[in-house]
C-alpha cells in the first residue's frame, strides 16, 4: 500500500501520485481517468482511449435522438 497527501492547488485540491503509482496504473500527467466512490473508497482507473471514444459517441447519439425534431426544424429553416 502506498500513501499520498491531498494538497491545495490554487482554489482546488489535488491528490499527488508518486511515479511508482503512475507506472503501476500506466498513466501520465494530464491523462484522463475514471473515478468512482464506493463506501468512501476512491477508485481510480485509467480511461481507455477506445472506451473514451465510445462514451463520446454514445453521448452524441443520445443527444441527436433527444433533439431530432429540433435539428430537423433547423435544417428546414423553420
Amino acid at each position: 500500500m502506498s500513501r499520498s497527501q491531498i494538497k491545495k492547488i490554487g482554489d482546488s485540491v489535488g491528490l499527488l501520485l508518486t511515479d511508482e503509482i503512475l507506472k503501476l496504473l500506466d498513466i501520465c500527467a494530464d491523462d484522463e481517468v475514471d473515478i468512482t466512490i464506493q463506501n468512501r473508497i476512491l477508485i481510480m482507473s485509467p480511461l481507455d482511449e477506445k472506451e473514451r471514444k465510445q462514451k463520446i459517441e454514445n453521448a452524441v447519439q443520445s443527444t441527436f435522438r433527444r433533439r431530432k425534431t429540433a435539428y430537423q426544424r433547423l435544417a428546414e429553416g423553420v
